[in-house]
C-alpha cells in the first residue's frame, strides 16, 4: 500500500538540505560521523504568493459630443449596487501580472489584484475630435460607468449651437473672430459632466472590429446629454438592488427617447432604443461617415443645441445646471408637465427654442444660403446682417461636410430636416404616453424598424453592385498582367491598373461601406432589445444580423481589393523594369485622363445651363399648379444636377494633381530625347489645371442661383396651391353651412321635444305633441319603449330615434335616430344607421367613434326614466351623425359631430335649455364632397338666437393638406388666422385670413390679397 507523506515546513526544509549536502542521516554504522545542521528560520505566515494576471484584449471606444469635447478628463468605474468601484484598465493593449504575499494565497491574490487596479491611469483624455478609447480585462463582467469632463479651466466644448454658445469671459484665443461672442463652430470651456453605463459581458459578440491586433472583443460608449439622462436611470435600478443588463439598458434608453423627445420624435430615434450609447454622438460641425443621419439624430442634434442655447442665454447657468434639471425631471418620471416647477419650466422653453431650431435646420438642409438667413433672421432678429451671413455661410459648410462625409445624401438630409421639425413639434411625454411598454407604440416601433431595415437592404444592394464593377475591373487588370510580351501589352495593363486605383480613390464605397454598418448595428442592437417586448421584431433582428454580415463582408473583401489594385500596379509599373518608357507612360496615361475628365465637365456644365434656363422659361410661363409643378421638379433636376457634378470635383482636382507630379518626375527623369515631350505635357497639364479652376469658380458660383431659383418657384408653387385650396372652399362652405344648420338643428328639435316630454311628465303609453320652439315639427311618443317619431309637413322631413336611459349619479339619455332633413338651401341630407347598443358603446367612453347616428344628453343627477329629467340639469349634450347629402348641386358622404353646452353671461358653466344661457357647440365634420376628402372644425355661439364664429378649420386632406383656420382672437374683433398647405408633409404657411363683410380676405406671401366673399360657414351673413 502506497503511503502518503505529509512533510511540515521545517521538515520539508530539513530533507532539502541533506538533499543538496550528499549525506544522510543513517550513514554507516561504524560511521560515527555528524552532519551539522544549519538553524533552520520559521517561514514567515504573511510570505504566501499570490499572482494575478490581466489580459487587457477587450477595447472600449466612444466619442464624447455635447459639441465635441477634446482633452476632456474621461475617467472609468464599475457600476454595482448603486456604488462606483474602482476597475482596472489601461490606455493600449496588453498583459500584466503582478504578484504580491500575504497569509493566505487567496489575500495574496486579491493583493495582486488590487495593484493591477492601482495601475490603472487615474484619469485619460479624449482627442480632439472627442474619440477616446481604452482596454479592460477580458474577464470582466459588469456595468461599466464612464465619465467625461470638462471644467471652465480644463478641456474644450465645441459649440454647436446655430445661434452660439454664450461669451468669452475676457478676451481668448479661441475667440476666432475676436468678438467676445463663443460663435457657431467655435471651441470654448465650461463645466460639463457627460456619463455613459455600458453593459460588458462574456458572451457579448464582436459588433465592430475595433481596436488594436489582438483585441478580442469591442463595444461602442458614447457619451452624450442623452446617455447622461439615462445613466440617471440606470443608476437608480442599480442602487434598487437590480441588475444592469440589456434590458435595463434598453428600457432606460427607450424612457429617456420618451421624456425627452416624445412618442413622435422617439420613433424617429428608434435605432437607439436598444442602447442609447451606440449613435446620436453627431455634432454637426463635424460629421464624420460613422455618424447616421437620420430624423432622429437630427432631433437629437436640435435638442442638444436647443439644450446649449438655454444655457447661454440663462444668466449664472452652466450645461452642467441646466443639464441636472432635466435628469431631475427624468428620474422624476416627467419632463414636460413635471409638477417640479423648474423642470416644467425648462421643458417649456425647451420646447419653444427646439420649435424654431427645427426651422433652422429644415433651411440649412436645403443648401440654400438665402433661406438659411431668412430662418436665423425669423428667430433672431436682433442679430446683424453681417452676423446673419457668417452663420450661413457655417452652417453651409457644416452642412457640406456632412454629405461629402459619406453619411447622408441632399436628399436624404432635407427629408430628415423635413421629418425632424414635424417630430419635434411636441416633446415630452405625459401619462400613458410615457410608458415603454406601450404595445402600439412597440408595433409602431418594430414598424419603423422594418422600415429602416428595408432601406438599409436596398442600400447594400447598391453597393455590393458597385463592388462588384470595381471586381470586374480588378479581374480585368489581372487578366491583362497576365501576358506582357510586348511594350503594348505592357502598356495597356498600366493604364488599365492605373485607372484602377484612381476611380478606387474617386469612389465613395469606403465611407459607404463604413456608414451602412454603422446604420446596420444601430437596427440589429435596437431590434434585439424590442424582441424582448414583441415577437415580430425576432424577423427584423434576424435580418439585421444576415445584413450586417453581409456588410462586414463586403468590407473585408473592398479592403482585399484596394490592396490588389495597389499590388497591380506597382507590378504593372515595375514590368518596365526602371527604363526611361515609366515615367513618360505614367504621365502620358495621366494626361489622357484628365483631358477626358476636363471635356466631361464642361459637358456636364453645358447640361445643368440648359436645364437651369428651361426651369426659368417655364416658370416665367406657367399660368397654373400643373405648369408650376413642371417648372419645379426641373428647377430641382438643376439642384441634383449640381450637386452630381460638385460630388466628383474633389476627385478631379486629385487626378489633376497626380497627373501633375508625374509630368514633373517625367520632366526630371527625361533624356534629352524625352525632354521636349515631357514639357509639352507638362505644360498641357498646367493648362487644363488653370481651365479647370477656372471652370470651377465659375461653376461653384452657380450654386446659389440654382438654389435660389428652385427656393422661388417652390414658393410660387406652394402659393398657387393655397389660392386653388381657397377657391374650392367654396363648395365646401356650401356642404358645411347646410349639414351643419340642417343637423345642428335637426338635434336642436330633438332635445326640445325630449325636453318637453320631461316636463310633461306624461304617463304611459302613446302621445303627441308639437315641438314648442319649432311649431313646424310634431312628434308622437311611446313612453313604454322610449320611440319619439318626428315629421315637419311643411318640408315633407321626418326623424326617428329610440332612446333609453342609463342611470347613476350623473345620468345618460342615450338616443339612436335617423331621418331625412332640408337644408336651409333646399338640399336633403340623410342621417341614417340607427344603432342604440353601439350609441351606448360611445356614451360610456368604450369606443371613441361609433359606427351609427346618436345623441346623448348627459343629466346631472341619477334618473331611471326620461320624466325623471325633469328634476335635474341638462348639462351636456352630444350628437354623432352619419350623413348624407341625397340631391342638390354638392354631394357629401360623411360624418357630422356636434357638443353642445351652456354659459351664463358671465361665463360659467350654465344648464342646457333655460332662459338667458348662452349657447356654445364644437362642430367636427368629416368626409367627401366634390372629390376632396375634407374635415371641418366650427366653434359657434348662439346668444339670443344669433349664431356666430369663434373658430373655423377646414382640412382638404387629399388636397395637398390644404388648411383654412381662423380664430376669434378678441371678442370685438374680426376673425383671423392663416391658409397652410403640406411641404414634405409639415405645413406651410402661404396666406393670413382676415374676416371681412360676408367672407374672408386672404393676403397670400407673394402679396396678393383675395376677397372671397362666398365662403359662409354659418349659413347666414353675419360676419361684420
Amino acid at each position: 500500500m502506497n503511503k502518503k507523506i505529509y512533510l511540515t515546513p521545517v521538515a520539508a526544509s530539513l530533507a532539502l538540505t541533506l538533499g543538496l549536502t550528499g549525506c544522510s542521516l543513517f550513514d554507516s554504522e561504524d560511521g560515527a560521523s555528524v552532519v551539522p545542521v544549519d538553524p533552520v528560520t520559521p517561514v514567515d505566515p504573511t510570505d504566501v504568493e499570490g499572482t494575478a494576471n490581466a489580459e487587457f484584449n477587450v477595447f472600449i471606444s466612444g466619442k464624447a459630443v455635447k459639441g465635441t469635447m477634446r482633452n476632456a478628463e474621461l475617467t472609468v468605474k464599475e457600476l454595482k449596487d448603486g456604488e462606483l468601484i474602482d476597475i482596472a484598465f489601461r490606455s493600449e493593449l496588453g498583459s500584466v501580472e503582478e504578484k504580491a504575499t500575504s497569509s493566505t494565497e487567496s489575500d495574496a491574490i486579491a493583493k495582486a489584484t488590487a495593484q493591477i487596479i492601482a495601475g490603472s491611469p487615474s484619469s485619460l483624455q479624449t482627442a480632439d475630435d472627442g474619440t477616446y478609447g481604452f482596454y479592460i480585462d477580458q474577464s470582466f463582467s459588469g456595468a461599466l460607468y464612464i465619465t467625461v469632463k470638462t471644467t471652465k479651466t480644463s478641456g474644450f466644448i465645441k459649440c454647436d449651437a446655430i445661434l452660439g454658445c454664450g461669451d468669452f469671459s475676457a478676451a481668448s484665443n479661441l475667440d476666432v473672430n475676436a468678438n467676445l461672442k463663443v460663435d457657431f463652430d467655435e471651441w470654448y470651456q465650461d463645466d460639463l459632466t457627460l456619463n455613459v453605463v455600458k453593459e460588458i459581458t462574456a458572451q457579448q459578440a464582436n459588433r465592430k472590429s475595433k481596436g488594436a491586433e489582438g483585441t478580442t472583443k469591442a463595444y461602442t460608449a458614447n457619451a452624450t446629454i442623452f446617455t447622461s439622462l439615462a445613466t440617471e436611470l440606470l443608476q437608480s435600478e442599480s442602487e434598487n438592488g437590480n441588475a444592469i443588463d440589456s434590458a435595463a439598458i434598453s428600457k432606460a434608453s427607450l424612457s429617456t427617447l420618451l421624456l425627452l423627445l416624445g412618442p413622435d420624435a422617439a420613433k424617429e430615434a428608434i435605432l437607439l432604443a436598444g442602447d442609447i450609447s451606440i449613435g446620436g454622438a453627431v455634432d454637426f460641425t463635424n460629421v464624420g461617415s460613422e455618424d447616421v443621419i437620420n430624423a432622429g439624430t437630427l432631433a437629437l442634434i436640435n435638442v442638444a443645441s436647443t439644450i446649449q442655447n438655454i444655457a447661454s442665454s440663462s444668466d449664472g447657468s452652466s450645461l452642467d445646471s441646466v443639464i441636472n434639471t432635466l435628469k431631475t425631471g427624468v428620474s422624476g418620471g416627467a419632463v414636460k408637465g413635471s409638477s417640479n416647477q423648474t423642470v416644467a419650466a425648462l421643458a417649456a422653453t425647451l420646447q419653444e427654442e427646439a420649435t424654431k431650431t427645427a426651422t433652422v435646420f429644415v433651411a440649412i438642409a436645403s443648401g440654400d444660403v438665402e433661406a438659411i438667413k431668412n430662418a436665423l433672421k425669423e428667430i433672431a432678429p436682433e442679430l446683424s446682417d453681417d452676423v446673419i451671413a457668417d452663420l450661413a455661410d457655417k452652417a453651409k459648410e457644416a452642412r457640406d461636410k456632412a454629405i461629402e462625409s459619406g453619411s447622408t445624401d441632399e436628399a436624404t438630409l432635407n427629408e430628415a430636416a423635413e421629418d425632424s421639425k414635424k417630430a419635434v413639434e411636441d416633446l415630452g411625454c405625459t401619462g400613458d404616453e410615457c410608458n415603454a411598454d406601450d404595445q402600439a407604440f412597440i408595433n409602431e416601433g418594430v414598424a419603423q424598424l422594418n422600415e429602416a431595415l428595408t432601406s438599409a437592404q436596398t442600400r447594400f444592394t447598391v453597393i455590393n453592385s458597385q463592388f462588384d464593377s470595381l471586381s470586374t475591373s480588378l479581374a480585368a487588370v489581372v487578366a491583362a498582367g497576365q501576358t506582357l510580351d510586348t511594350l503594348e501589352q505592357k502598356e495597356a495593363y498600366l493604364q488599365l491598373a492605373d485607372g484602377l486605383v484612381v476611380t478606387i480613390a474617386a469612389s465613395n464605397l469606403n465611407s459607404d461601406i463604413t456608414n451602412l454598418i454603422a446604420q446596420v448595428t444601430l437596427i440589429e442592437s435596437s431590434a434585439e432589445s424590442f424582441t424582448a417586448l414583441t415577437s415580430a421584431a425576432q424577423a427584423v433582428l434576424t435580418g439585421a444580423q444576415a445584413l450586417l454580415q453581409n456588410a462586414n463582408s463586403v468590407n473585408s473583401n473592398y479592403a482585399a481589393l484596394v490592396t490588389s489594385a495597389n499590388d497591380e500596379l506597382q507590378k504593372a509599373i515595375g514590368a518596365f523594369g526602371g527604363d526611361d518608357n515609366t515615367a513618360k507612360i505614367l504621365a502620358q496615361t495621366a494626361l489622357s485622363r484628365i483631358i477626358a475628365t476636363q471635356s466631361n465637365f464642361e459637358a456636364q456644365n453645358d447640361n445643368l445651363d440648359n436645364t437651369v434656363e428651361d426651369a426659368n422659361s417655364q416658370f416665367a410661363s406657367a399660368t397654373d399648379t400643373t405648369a408650376l409643378e413642371a417648372a419645379l421638379a426641373t428647377a430641382q433636376s438643376a439642384v441634383e444636377l449640381f450637386g452630381e457634378i460638385n460630388s466628383g470635383v474633389d476627385a478631379i482636382l486629385s487626378d489633376i494633381a497626380l497627373a501633375k507630379a508625374r509630368a514633373e518626375s517625367y520632366v526630371s527623369a527625361a533624356t534629352d530625347a524625352q525632354k521636349e515631350e515631357a514639357e509639352q505635357i507638362l505644360a498641357d497639364v498646367q493648362s487644363i489645371e488653370n481651365q479647370f479652376n477656372s471652370g470651377l469658380a465659375v461653376f461653384r458660383a452657380k450654386e446659389q442661383p440654382i438654389r435660389a431659383l428652385r427656393t422661388q418657384i417652390a414658393a410660387g408653387f406652394d402659393v398657387a396651391r393655397g389660392k386653388e385650396g381657397t377657391t374650392r372652399l367654396t363648395s365646401i362652405g356650401f356642404v358645411t353651412k347646410d349639414g351643419a344648420d340642417a343637423v345642428f338643428n335637426a338635434g336642436e328639435v330633438v332635445y326640445d321635444v325630449v325636453r318637453d316630454i320631461w316636463e310633461q311628465d306624461l304617463g304611459s303609453g302613446l302621445h303627441t305633441g308639437t315641438a314648442p320652439n319649432y311649431p313646424a315639427w310634431t312628434y308622437t311618443y311611446d313612453t313604454d319603449g322610449y320611440r319619439i317619431e318626428l315629421s315637419n309637413a311643411q318640408e315633407g322631413t321626418e326623424i326617428s330615434a329610440v332612446a333609453q336611459v342609463n342611470s347613476g349619479a350623473s345620468s345618460r339619455i342615450i338616443l339612436t335616430w335617423s331621418g331625412i332633413l332640408k337644408a336651409v338651401e333646399g338640399q336633403t341630407v340623410e342621417v341614417k344607421s340607427p344603432d342604440l347598443a353601439e350609441c351606448e358603446r360611445w356614451a360610456l367612453g368604450t369606443i371613441d367613434t361609433p359606427n351609427a347616428s346618436c345623441s346623448v344628453i348627459s343629466i346631472d343627477g341619477n334618473i331611471a326614466t326620461i320624466e325623471d329629467a325633469k328634476d335635474f340639469e341638462a348639462t351636456k349634450g352630444e350628437t354623432f351623425n352619419i350623413v348624407e347629402f341625397i340631391d342638390g348641386q354638392y354631394g357629401f358622404n360623411g360624418t357630422m359631430y356636434a357638443e353642445l353646452t351652456s354659459v351664463d353671461a358671465t361665463g360659467n358653466p350654465s344648464p342646457l335649455f333655460v332662459d338667458d344661457a348662452i349657447e356654445l357647440a364644437n362642430v367636427r365634420i368629416n368626409g367627401t364632397t366634390q372629390d376632396l376628402v375634407m374635415g371641418l372644425e366650427l366653434a359657434l355661439r348662439n346668444e339670443d338666437g344669433v349664431d356666430e364664429l369663434g373658430m373655423a378649420k377646414v382640412t382638404l386632406d387629399l388636397f395637398n393638406g390644404y388648411a383654412f383656420n381662423v380664430n376669434l382672437v378678441d371678442s370685438d374683433a374680426p376673425l383671423v388666422g392663416e391658409v397652410s398647405i403640406d411641404n414634405n408633409s409639415s405645413p406651410l404657411k402661404v396666406g393670413d385670413v382676415l374676416e371681412i363683410t360676408n367672407g374672408f380676405r386672404v393676403t397670400y406671401i407673394d402679396g396678393v390679397s383675395i376677397d372671397y366673399t362666398d365662403i359662409d360657414f354659418l349659413g347666414q351673413s353675419t360676419n361684420p
